[in-house]
């Protein structure tokens, strides 16, 4: 496929938020950032309740994941509890940084040398799918793994395809307003609440706040937080369609994406947003000055990383949904699974059904549950997210944004949209529009030909 040159702070910053459902621009993803939860309820340390392994069976599984230090920690205690009910199963751990872990794993895939399951990003699924040597079907072993506990609108957005259960959901996210109570108290209730519903109230607080505090802003991001959380969601409201449909074409036309352009700008050329040259400077919020002083009215985030971006702070804080346009049918709000696991295909059958069974267990039980707490996001599971609940594990801040963003679910991810080519466009000609190089008119239309050469490429090539 035929590739547009990058320069390197491009190729830098697409590097750092490849990562789908990741709402921070860092080589790690959502939840890499939380501590190890600590127990409660069941004790880590006491034997599972999950099916022994009968004697005398003895199968070695190996295990692949990226993260940081908390997720290894964490997945690492599981496994051992886990072994020690089982001592006929042996989880062999494959953990690394970010940094090249696809790569690894396309390449042991084309060498028939993948682990017996792995972690995978969901921007990723269509592409290894598409392979067709990467993915069993978990539909296959549906005695050793209980596959209703995935609510059934992501299952079938994004762990079916073509019939089969190619991959399940470690945790998920949505997008939701973290704000400010200080900083914004004016323009909230009694309670707190903050008055705004719309893009119109979300600028006209913003210009009120910095008229009166020039060093204060009613926003900032990162590059991939002002694409996926502002820009992103505003074309699905004016649209009400994905950007990147499943079968290669666009959900918009380049009169919706100039009007989007002209919206998005908005932020900018109001002083609503922190300006888009000092944003980018910080790899994240807790990098970022004015957030730190209390100078930013709030922030749109997955909402598993909220814990991770107060840490530390003192102010009060509230979770509010999407502001949306005053016709809009939709909150253009990404909700989706942050990250997934998937079994290798190319494994013996016995080496799958003994994933699965561990699977189940690591995904859906209690036990798992307090061990794991949040360090991939806030679980896709029912009962795994219960027990979490249950046993005061989220904060009232996340649990909020749980609900917030489960009652404005809006569309899935296109197959395609979160592909590293596609989202270079998107990038690439966003920060056109922002720098003045291109009007949001000539913006529109550069994006969308680029986009359609991108599309026509991954068509061609049966990715």
């Amino acid at each position: 496929m035929k590739k547009k040159v990058l320069s390197m702070v491009m190729v830098f910053l697409l590097t750092l938020t490849l990562a789908a459902c990741g709402e921070k621009a860092t080589v790690e993803t959502e939840g890499e950032q939380s501590s190890v939860q600590q127990e409660s309820g069941s004790s880590a340390e006491t034997e599972t309740d999950a099916p022994q392994t009968p004697k005398g069976e003895e199968i070695t599984l190996r295990f692949s994941w990226w993260g940081g230090d908390a997720r290894h920690e964490a997945t690492l205690k599981a496994i051992d509890v886990y072994q020690k009910a089982h001592p006929g199963v042996t989880v062999e751990a494959e953990y690394s940084s970010f940094s090249g872990y696809y790569e690894k794993l396309v390449t042991q895939l084309a060498s028939g040398n993948a682990p017996d399951f792995f972690q995978v990003d969901q921007g990723w699924v269509a592409e290894l799918y598409a392979r067709g040597d990467a993915f069993a079907d978990f539909g296959s072993y549906k005695d050793s793994i209980d596959l209703t506990t995935v609510p059934e609108q992501m299952m079938t957005d994004y762990c079916i395809m073509d019939g089969q259960t190619v991959v399940l959901p470690f945790g998920y996210n949505g997008t939701v307003f973290l704000y400010n109570k200080s900083l914004l108290a004016d323009w909230c209730d009694e309670n707190g609440n903050l008055a705004m519903e719309t893009w119109d109230d979300f600028i006209r607080i913003g210009k009120e706040l910095h008229e009166k505090n020039p060093e204060a802003y009613m926003t900032t991001s990162v590059t991939d937080g002002y694409l996926r959380y502002i820009l992103k969601p505003m074309l699905e409201q004016i649209t009400n369609d994905i950007d990147v449909r499943d079968d290669f074409t666009l959900g918009f036309d380049e009169s919706q994406m100039t009007q989007a352009y002209e919206s998005f700008m908005k932020i900018f050329d109001e002083g609503v947003s922190q300006p888009y040259e000092e944003a980018v400077l910080y790899d994240s919020m807790q990098n970022n000055p004015l957030w730190l002083n209390g100078n930013i009215g709030g922030i749109f985030l997955f909402f598993s990383n909220i814990d991770t971006e107060i840490a530390g702070l003192s102010y009060d804080y509230g979770v509010t949904g999407m502001p949306m346009f005053e016709d809009a049918e939709i909150s253009g709000q990404e909700c989706c699974p942050s990250l997934m696991v998937a079994i290798n295909k190319n494994v013996d059958t016995a080496h799958q059904k003994a994933s699965a069974e561990f699977l189940e267990w690591f995904l859906n039980s209690e036990e798992a549950s307090l061990i794991l707490g949040t360090v991939r996001g806030v679980p896709g599971s029912r009962t795994a997210l219960n027990a979490l609940e249950s046993n005061q594990m989220l904060s009232d801040l996340m649990s909020q944004g749980v609900k917030i963003s489960n009652d404005t679910i809006s569309l899935k991810n296109g197959a395609y949209e979160l592909n590293s080519s596609v989202k270079a466009v998107f990038v690439e000609y966003m920060e056109k529009v922002i720098y003045g190089v291109s009007s949001p008119s000539e913006g529109s239309d550069g994006m969308i030909q680029d986009l359609t050469k991108v599309l026509g490429d991954l068509a061609g090539s049966g990715r």
